[in-house]
């Protein structure tokens, strides 16, 4: 099998083809023209045969030439593409981020759209952190993190996301049904919340002046606190949760707010990662742009 002829040939015989004149593959090549026509007789010398014919008008391919010069712009077309696509790939980069389910599906998800357009070489990839698991940055290579507390711990940078803003929601077909208007109303009804977060409900009757020994009498506690808010949807009762959590379900009808107080705590959500990493580009991107104001983010 004959071998392959030398690239730079091969090239300025692409070039030159393309553009039947020698000047214009030059410009193109940023070569001489000379440096093109020896590129071309090292070809034609290793083929044994010429490659173009002289004209008064200038140069054209012989017709094997043509037909070889067709193969070749489609095989260099190929290489520039791949080569175009390899950069563009190499040049991403993935942040991978653990957090809690649902504030990575309700809170996070939404926002990011903007930050991809704002950084579109930053890839997002959201893992989620199981039952009462902290973020663990050795595992999966983990970039930055979500944690729940007052956003002081050893090692790590922290931004506070939220702070609790707890809400009692349910459906209006529930609300209306069960005549809540009142705190007091709910005591004694279905309560959901989840076993992480005991004391959400006992300090929400606490600060709405509801001294009722009843009052969690058929409170339901559960692991994941999706299924709180799945089975609130679906108007098994009356969970309590984050308002930040259920701006749309309020928004769009799926849930009411059946009466208050808002339950606030000096205590939320953080973003977090080690200290170490805060000049790692991708982690200070993504925290610059997630702790601007909510009005320069789009959220």
């Amino acid at each position: 099998m004959r071998s392959l002829p030398p690239l730079n040939p091969l090239l300025a015989f692409e070039v030159a083809a393309r553009h039947r004149n020698f000047t214009k593959a030059a410009r193109e090549l940023n070569v001489t023209q000379g440096a093109v026509s020896h590129q071309i007789a090292a070809l034609e010398d290793y083929f044994g045969t010429r490659l173009f014919e002289r004209r008064s008008g200038g140069i054209d391919l012989t017709p094997s030439a043509a037909i070889y010069a067709d193969a070749l712009h489609a095989a260099f077309e190929d290489m520039r593409r791949a080569t175009t696509d390899y950069a563009t790939a190499s040049s991403r980069m993935t942040l991978t981020i653990m957090g809690y389910p649902l504030l990575l599906s309700r809170w996070l998800t939404p926002r990011l759209p903007d930050f991809s357009r704002r950084c579109p070489s930053i890839d997002v990839r959201l893992v989620s952190i199981s039952g009462a698991s902290l973020v663990d940055f050795g595992e999966r290579d983990i970039d930055i993190g979500v944690r729940y507390g007052r956003g002081r711990w050893r090692g790590l940078s922290s931004h506070l996301l939220f702070a609790d803003a707890l809400v009692p929601v349910c459906t209006r077909e529930l609300a209306e049904r069960l005549s809540l208007q009142t705190p007091g109303d709910l005591a004694g009804k279905m309560l959901l919340q989840t076993h992480a977060r005991a004391r959400d409900w006992p300090d929400w009757f606490e600060l709405a002046g509801v001294d009722d020994p009843a009052a969690l009498e058929h409170l339901r506690s559960f692991e994941d606190l999706g299924l709180v808010l799945r089975f609130a949807i679906e108007g098994s009762g009356i969970a309590i949760l984050q308002e930040a959590y259920v701006e749309d379900d309020l928004r769009e009808g799926r849930l009411v707010i059946p009466c208050g107080p808002v339950l606030r705590r000096e205590i939320g959500y953080h973003l977090i990662y080690p200290t170490r990493s805060a000049k790692v580009a991708k982690v200070r991107e993504f925290c610059d742009w997630l702790c601007a104001p909510r009005a320069e983010t789009g959220a």
